[in-house]
């Protein structure tokens, strides 16, 4: 399992070692291989939260659909159409007892995505369809409208299709249609792609993938089947298709038309890490695939002409992962719902509401409503405004009823003694038929140490590389395939002095567990939840963590090396929603219990053993092994020294990365970590990062012999924004970054020498303290240099007092990038309590702000540096923009304080850092202020201007990163913040001179 998420530096618990237990295997009674013994005891069972407030009932239980994609009513008739993904269109009364649906179309070898029907039906008989005809295709997608033949029970002609036009198909191929309360039809389109925006379509005004199109079918212009409304917002614009209504969209998967208001709501499914809900406007750019949601995805993308507009509504993968969207409720079944938009997703199942604030501009309430078992894929409405639920994998059709049992509790295990998973908690005891194991590669865990187990319920066995959804990339390895019931769990120990292995302490018991429901056995495991036991002072004990944003403590650790012989470590107890950011569907969930990690010997107390071959003699597989346990595939012990670099460093990247940096695992780049691939496809090689370089020149995610020019190492190295892992991990890790560092440098020519080439001779040869000084922080102008002397400083090779006075030099930069790779020298107490952790947005947002205080603040505070870039009615400095008017241009104040907790979030093109690399390998950086034949000028974050001849520049590369430092604020209190924010959302007019 995967270990701390990131720490969040709150107000901390200090905790001191009371009881402290050995984790040796001797400790442990023997495991028998020689016989199985059924695991008995499981009371894991449902999950900790509370009945919902509601439940899902059946609509129609009599009907039952082929894949479901799509339901919705007609004017004029009481009835009701289902949209079968293949070939059919079924259509039945709004009768709960209806025993059977009729034929309402059948178009033979197609894929049917959407249907909408004319405003005017009852009197025209036109219905509007989406077909795909190829999967992938320049002309697989079209809408077609057909005419309904007179009869009972109504029936389309295939054979009146007219196509209105198409669009490729390759995967997120939209389809969604509406008629909106002006009458236009309203067409929801994809990016055409299955990843990445491949055809760069999503910013792109001349094509009709990645928008919502609005046309009119009732009138026809020259050459279409249809007329361009004159009010559409590109209309005119130079190569941009009239047709585009909105754009920047990667898979608008159903909208809506709220009926009272005529909002546009629709659902966007994004790719790595976030799901979208956003309100769709005349000309809106929603971001992709520059953004995803409201965070950078590809940001050296062109843009669209239009601003980025933010998302309504977003949540991260830990919560949904296919949004569906859904409709402003406007029935009267469920009173209390009413004016509320109801959405859900399609993975998790769960359907959640939300109210806003048209006025205000925001939303007023979220919650979820219940987390269902169903493949919500879409929502139905009938003329009453009562809301159906289609799901996909049963085929059947459910509503929302409330729940009886709500405000009920649950029986779920509070207490780790009360799962059934120990025989004796106090002595760390497994039950009977709880099975150790280990793995080959563990995951680096901000130095503690872990015993695994696996209980599986019963007789119950394993489908040996069973799970293969979704369709693995090549060289991507299969995973185990668990049964109902099973529980893999683990116990997590600190060493509460430095160095003494033998008396660590339990810090907490992470379990994951596995529960089928209806529908999952046909798409793999699905539902896996994992939960937090913190073990308490006497260690008698641990209690469920039931905050799901997790809990932080300060360890107290006595350490010989450290001042006054003790340190503080921070450590994080991941709540319920993180669990499954790394134990995600891609990576097959269980991240440590597969072939590749546990082909390996374990000592069970009586006899050493493979553990593949163990679990065979047991019979946990449901067949034999495929081969001898030698001829499988395995990681490798990247401890051990004895085997080459590139090995260990692979099986190294595997363990801690390839969980998220594979197809779908959200890792957010184009590139897979995969141990069993060669390192040639695995796309880090000499490849440029696509998320920035840190100012790195001729950066590369892997420079092959250059670690100071990689960006895998460099994100390895530093604490702070932009850290790998993500994840799992607060403190570096010594021994991978030095495994690392020791792959890169043997990959390749060594293109600028060890990192210490005269580097740690120059400062410790250097007796003068100005000169000295004069040198550190030369090193410490270049990001590249930086790393060497990162390098040098943690090898202890420097003079005490150098170091000293390196680490002290590097934490007072005023460049981010550079501080973060020193920050781990620091005790913790000194490290920056960063607000993007530390500080929730909405606590500052609930303080009443002052706005005299926030003008003293901005214009006379020391320590405030908004003056020094900044300019207000003149006074400041003029490096970034003016900021009179911004309270107009950011009328909200959480956008307006996002901006400043968040600059390199979204960046006006005139105030993009650019990197400069001169011939002589000089490196500058700045705004860029003028580029022609002649010269290059960049203003620096002094506001200085920099001149370098054009003939002298070697690479001049855009950066994904503002001017404006990350921890700008990290100085000042929560009203501090407040009053500043008070101040900017009051300037609401421009300077004159604009």
């Amino acid at each position: 399992m995967n270990c701390s998420p990131r720490i969040a530096l709150l107000p901390v618990l200090v905790i001191v070692s009371v009881v402290t237990h050995s984790v040796d295997a001797q400790d442990q009674a023997p495991f028998r291989v020689d016989r199985r013994v059924p695991w008995t005891t499981s009371r894991v069972r449902g999950t900790p939260d509370p009945p919902p407030p509601y439940r899902t009932g059946s609509a129609f239980p009599n009907l039952k659909f082929n894949e479901p994609l799509a339901m919705t009513s007609a004017p004029g008739t009481g009835r009701l159409f289902v949209v079968e993904r293949f070939n059919r269109i079924l259509s039945f009364p709004n009768d709960p007892a209806i025993a059977k649906a009729d034929i309402f179309l059948e178009l033979e070898g197609t894929t049917l995505l959407g249907l909408a029907f004319h405003p005017d039906f009852a009197d025209n008989g036109l219905v509007f369809v989406t077909v795909q005809s190829k999967l992938v295709d320049p002309h697989g997608n079209r809408v077609s409208r057909f005419r309904v033949a007179a009869g009972d029970p109504p029936r389309v002609d295939p054979q009146t299709e007219q196509v209105l036009m198409d669009w490729p198909s390759g995967g997120h191929d939209g389809g969604c249609l509406k008629f909106g309360p002006d009458g236009m039809l309203y067409i929801g389109t994809g990016d055409s792609s299955t990843i990445a925006d491949q055809r760069l379509t999503g910013q792109d005004l001349s094509d009709l993938p990645g928008s919502i199109l609005r046309v009119d079918v009732d009138r026809a212009d020259q050459g279409r089947a249809y007329a361009i409304p004159a009010d559409n917002p590109f209309v005119g614009v130079a190569g941009a298709r009239p047709e585009v209504w909105a754009y920047g969209l990667r898979q608008p998967w159903k909208f809506t038309f709220d009926r009272a208001t005529g909002d546009l709501w629709t659902g966007n499914v994004g790719q790595d890490l976030w799901e979208q809900i956003f309100l769709i406007q005349p000309g809106g750019n929603y971001g992709w695939s520059v953004m995803e949601g409201s965070y950078p995805f590809r940001p050296d993308r062109e843009r669209g002409p239009t601003p980025f507009i933010q998302p309504i509504l977003e949540h991260d993968h830990a919560d949904f992962r296919s949004i569906t969207g859904g409709f402003v409720y406007h029935g009267s079944r469920l009173p209390e719902l009413k004016g509320a938009y109801i959405y859900g997703d399609y993975d998790t199942g769960k359907i959640r509401m939300a109210r806003y604030d048209r006025q205000a501009g925001k939303v007023t309430e979220q919650r979820e409503l219940l987390d269902s078992s169903l493949r919500l894929v879409g929502f139905g409405e009938d003329h009453a405004g009562e809301l159906f639920l289609v799901d996909h994998m049963s085929g059947l059709i459910s509503r929302l009823e409330a729940n009886p049992a709500f405000g009920t509790t649950t029986d779920f295990p509070r207490r780790l003694s009360d799962t059934g998973l120990f025989t004796s908690v106090r002595d760390h005891r497994p039950a009977p038929g709880v099975i150790p194991y280990d793995v080959i590669a563990p995951q680096w865990c901000d130095g503690a140490t872990k015993q695994r187990f696996l209980a599986l319920p019963n007789n119950s066995r394993i489908v040996f590389d069973g799970i293969t959804y979704p369709q693995p990339a090549p060289g991507a390895p299969h995973g185990w395939k668990f049964p109902d019931g099973t529980v893999a769990f683990e116990t997590i120990f600190m060493e509460t002095e430095h160095g003494n292995t033998a008396n660590p302490r339990r810090l907490e018991t992470r379990i994951l567990h596995y529960e089928k429901l209806l529908g999952t056995e046909l798409v793999g495991d699905q539902l896996w939840r994992g939960y937090t036991y913190i073990w308490n002072d006497d260690q008698s004990d641990a209690v469920l963590l039931e905050d799901p944003r997790g809990r932080d403590v300060t360890l107290t650790i006595r350490d010989a090396t450290a001042p006054g012989g003790t340190r503080e470590q921070t450590w994080h107890f991941p709540g319920r929603t993180e669990c499954l950011v790394c134990h995600n569907m891609a990576a097959k969930y269980v991240l440590g219990i597969n072939t590749l990690q546990m082909n390996r010997d374990f000592d069970y107390g009586h006899e050493t053993r493979n553990q593949l071959a163990a679990f065979e003699k047991l019979e946990l597989f449901t067949a034999p092994l495929p081969d001898q346990p030698d001829r499988l595939p395995e990681l490798s012990d990247y401890a051990d020294a004895s085997k080459d670099a590139a090995t260990r460093a692979r099986s190294y990247l595997h363990a801690n990365c390839s969980h998220c940096h594979r197809k779908w695992g959200g890792g957010n780049g184009d590139f897979r970590l995969f141990a069993t691939l060669p390192v040639r496809e695995t796309g880090i090689v000499d490849v440029r990062p696509r998320h920035g370089g840190f100012l790195i020149p001729d950066a590369r995610v892997v420079a092959p012999g250059d670690p100071s020019r990689s960006v895998l190492f460099y994100r390895m190295a530093k604490l702070g924004p932009g850290r790998m892992p993500r994840l799992g991990s607060s403190l570096v890790d010594r021994g991978g970054l030095d495994l690392i560092d020791d792959w890169i440098s043997e990959s390749g020519a060594a293109s600028a020498g060890p990192y210490a080439a005269g580097l740690v001779e120059s400062l410790n040869d250097t007796k003068s303290g100005d000169a000295r000084a004069a040198r550190i922080d030369e090193l410490l102008a270049s990001t590249r240099t930086a790393i060497r002397l990162m390098r040098a400083t943690g090898t202890n090779l420097l003079e005490p007092a150098i170091r000293v006075e390196v680490v002290e030099r590097a934490a007072a930069s005023s460049e981010a990038h550079v501080r973060d790779l020193f920050e781990r020298f620091l005790p913790e107490d000194r490290r920056p309590r960063r607000l993007g952790n530390a500080i929730q947005p909405e606590m500052i947002l609930g303080i009443d702000g002052d706005v005299e205080r926030g003008r003293t603040l901005f214009l006379k505070a020391a320590g405030v540096q908004c003056r020094n870039c900044h300019r207000i009615a003149g006074q400041g400095t003029e490096v970034g923009p003016a900021l009179d008017g911004v309270g107009r241009k950011y009328p909200e104040p959480h956008r307006l304080l996002d901006t400043i907790l968040n600059p390199s979030r979204e960046i006006d093109p005139k105030y993009r850092v650019y990197l400069a690399l001169t011939v002589e390998g000089r490196v500058v950086s700045g705004l860029l202020v003028r580029r022609d034949a002649q010269e290059v000028v960049l203003r620096d974050n002094k506001g200085k201007l920099i001149t370098v001849a054009a003939d002298e520049i070697e690479e001049l590369v855009p950066q994904q990163q503002s001017l404006m430092p990350e921890l700008l604020l990290r100085d000042m209190t929560a009203t501090q913040v407040a009053d500043l924010v008070e101040y900017l959302s009051s300037l609401k007019q421009p300077p004159p001179s604009q």
